[in-house]
């Protein structure tokens, strides 16, 4: 049975948060093909709502990514995480929680493409300076 995800204003950014929960529940029950389309509405949501270089905006490709590794698609998640940390990197600065986190799972998925070199760069960037 299909279901539908219908609420009053779908383009309010409290429902955003509804969707990005309910995204993930169904990421973490494994049902992927109900997660992905309330990431990416959420994603399309934030893009809109506060700009393609918002914070808010890199969490939900954040999530979107973690969705695609989670399934082994590499090559889609790859691009969502480098624009997510390049978001973060500039607007929030390196050292900050959220680009620590987004560059940490950039560099879990370079590790599970086999990629150490660019992990160990990114491990790197995350360790505190002395």
């Amino acid at each position: 049975m299909q279901r539908t995800f219908l609420l009053s204003d779908a383009n309010d950014v409290t429902n955003i948060g509804y969707m990005s929960i309910l995204a993930r529940v169904y990421r973490n029950q494994r049902r992927y093909a109900e997660a992905e389309p309330l990431y990416q509405r959420a994603l399309s949501i934030r893009e809109q709502q506060v700009g393609p270089e918002h914070p808010d905006t890199a969490n939900s490709l954040n999530s979107l990514a973690l969705l695609y590794q989670d399934q082994r698609r590499y090559a889609g998640a790859e691009p969502l995480y480098q624009q997510a940390l390049s978001i973060c990197e500039q607007q929030l600065g390196p050292a900050h929680p959220d680009t620590l986190m987004i560059r940490g799972n950039y560099t879990a998925l370079l590790r599970a493409m086999r990629r150490d070199t660019g992990a160990a760069g990114h491990e790197a960037e995350n360790k505190p300076s002395s």
